[in-house]
């Protein structure tokens, strides 16, 4: 009982970790579990976009500024569409 009593502070701080440890982690499981489901959009028609076209090209060199941003690797523009 005297083992019991000199230790009882830090063994309630040890059950409480271990009861806010599994709180955390079956609370953080269900937030994983939501999915996101994305769908296309149906009859867009993509046309080619003209370089001449000045807003266009301020718009694509802004969308690879703002993924660069975003994701901290390079970026490379391959193909360019006019949604409409």
């Amino acid at each position: 009982m005297e083992l019991l009593s000199r230790y009882s502070g830090i063994s309630a701080l040890i059950i409480y970790g271990i009861i806010l440890y599994f709180i955390l982690h079956f609370s953080r499981k269900k937030n994983n579990d939501t999915e996101v489901i994305e769908s296309k959009p149906e009859n867009i028609r993509y046309e080619k976009l003209d370089v001449n076209d000045e807003d266009a090209v301020v718009a694509c060199l802004v969308a690879a500024i703002d993924c660069r941003e975003q994701y901290h690797k390079n970026v490379e523009i391959v193909n360019v569409r006019r949604i409409g």
